[in-house]
């Protein structure tokens, strides 16, 4: 079966929603040979390939060793759990941000920060020079729709471009009438209504759940029947996931459908000493699931479904693999196709991950950079660290006196990103809309003039120095002052 298929001759999106009407009236003026040899030009188009649809689940705040999929033993998560049954899980997939404005721009730009120009949820909006992936689909027919949860994605941060629907957080929406984000349930409300008034066309559907974000309030019964509300705030969007699957199945368009599953980066959870997420880089927070279903067996004899890839991949990956699935000629990204690994050709492309945290500037601290391949992982700092991930998964031993040059060439590769991001930056605007930037500052994000590029001189404090003064300052509630923070 050639899923594949982009179906360039095909009807444009109106003309199919019209076919059976014009299909009716033509027959009734054409003698009955005409009448037999337009009902088998039907037939025949009906039964070409169409094109695939793609539907992309992004998770907020979601560390991927709190899913039952990736060994979390207290919960069961049938939406994700079926998803990964019928299609790939990678194993080590990771974000290139601790927020969600970053990550969700790489992923749909294919670009790492310093490439696309976001690297803060408060600092600049996506610049429309960068081509996403909505409007790859939108120029090739799709019909393309989002629906996002957080003020953090609001339309005016970039993402928007490509998308014909785009509904984010509205004045008044949210329970308490507080704009800042929706549940869940909403979510799916609003994309099921959507995608019932499109027609027949091709879809393109987003969907962004930001429920397991602090403050954890998950709705009953999932707040009584879970001790942790932060596992509560997953399984009520686990239950939205196969809600939205199930309307998907019911309109015959998950048969057809890519369905990716990801999370824009994780959550600390107090390791390392950092309660939720934005300022570190250990892999807590980068660390994320990335569940890739697609319709159909594979062409091949290699992965199909509730298959595993242990490679390290990247959420920029994401951007040319759907490209490449779908036969649309590739972007120039930072990303690749993952498609080697999913139909089973290659188990490893030795990739290595980069990723960022600009958000300690905000606070006065030293910016961080991290690159990681399969098994070590650097992280650039006024004290740099060095882990061993094979044997140190959770980045307690940093052994950088005893690999320095392991630890001077992933520093290297860092320098050059440093210099891209000095290349790429331009007199584009900071500007950030004044109820925008108040509403992040609702949400917990400090924010402050324009983040300074990476390769700038680094301020002397360290945040691992800073971090418990911080967070003990917020439980506290005495404000956000970095003075005095530091050990």
């Amino acid at each position: 079966m050639n899923w594949f298929s982009h179906g360039e001759s095909r009807m444009s999106r109106h003309e199919h929603q019209q076919s059976g009407t014009w299909l009716s009236s033509v027959g009734r003026a054409l003698p009955p040979l005409g009448v037999v040899l337009l009902t088998l030009a039907w037939v025949w188009w009906s039964a070409v390939p169409k094109p695939a649809q793609l539907v992309l689940i992004t998770i907020d705040t979601t560390r991927a060793d709190r899913l039952s999929l990736y060994g979390f033993a207290d919960a069961t998560m049938p939406a994700l759990e079926r998803l990964a049954r019928d299609g790939v899980v990678f194993d080590q997939a990771i974000s290139v941000a601790p927020l969600t404005l970053p990550a969700h721009t790489s992923l749909f730009t294919g670009l790492f920060p310093p490439g696309h120009g976001v690297r803060d949820n408060a600092g600049r909006a996506l610049d429309e020079n960068h081509t996403t992936l909505a409007e790859v689909l939108r120029d090739r027919g799709y019909c393309t729709g989002a629906f996002v949860s957080s003020v953090v994605l609001d339309p005016s941060r970039g993402l928007a471009q490509g998308f014909e629907h785009y509904a984010g957080v509205l004045p008044g929406a949210r329970r308490e009438a507080t704009p800042l984000q929706r549940r869940a349930d909403e979510v799916v409300a609003d994309a099921i209504r959507w995608f019932d008034g499109i027609g027949t066309c091709p879809l393109f559907l987003w969907t962004h759940f930001y429920d397991p974000h602090r403050p954890y309030e998950p709705p009953e019964p999932y707040r009584s029947r879970y001790f942790d509300p932060y596992i509560g705030e997953i399984m009520f969007v686990d239950a939205q996931i196969g809600r939205l699957l199930d309307a998907l199945e019911q309109r015959h368009r998950l048969e057809n459908a890519i369905v990716i599953v990801a999370a824009d980066h994780g959550e600390s959870l107090g390791e390392h000493g950092e309660e939720d997420h934005g300022i570190f880089v250990y892999e807590s927070v980068l660390r994320v699931p990335l569940i890739v279903r697609l319709p159909g067996s594979l062409t091949t004899s290699g992965a199909t479904g509730d298959s595993r890839v242990a490679d390290l991949v990247r959420l920029v990956d994401v951007m040319p693999t759907v490209l490449d699935l779908l036969r649309i000629p590739a972007l120039v990204t930072d990303g690749v196709s993952l498609t080697p690994l999913l139909d089973g050709s290659r188990n490893a492309l030795g990739l290595e991950g980069y990723a960022e945290s600009m958000y300690p500037r905000q606070l006065g601290w030293s910016s961080l950079a991290a690159l990681r391949d399969n098994r070590f992982k650097f992280i650039q700092a006024p004290q740099p660290e060095l882990y061993d991930l094979e044997s140190d998964p959770f980045e307690r031993t940093n052994i950088i006196r005893d690999h320095p040059a392991v630890a001077q060439t992933m520093s290297r590769r860092l320098g050059q990103a440093e210099s891209r991001d000095e290349r790429e930056r331009t007199a584009r605007s900071d500007h950030v809309d004044a109820d925008v930037r108040a509403r992040l500052a609702a949400l917990g994000y400090a924010a402050g003039t324009s983040v300074a590029p990476l390769h700038a001189a680094r301020p002397a404090l360290d945040p691992k120095d800073c971090i418990a003064g911080y967070e003990q300052r917020r439980r506290d509630n005495t404000g956000l002052s970095p003075k005095g923070f530091c050990q």
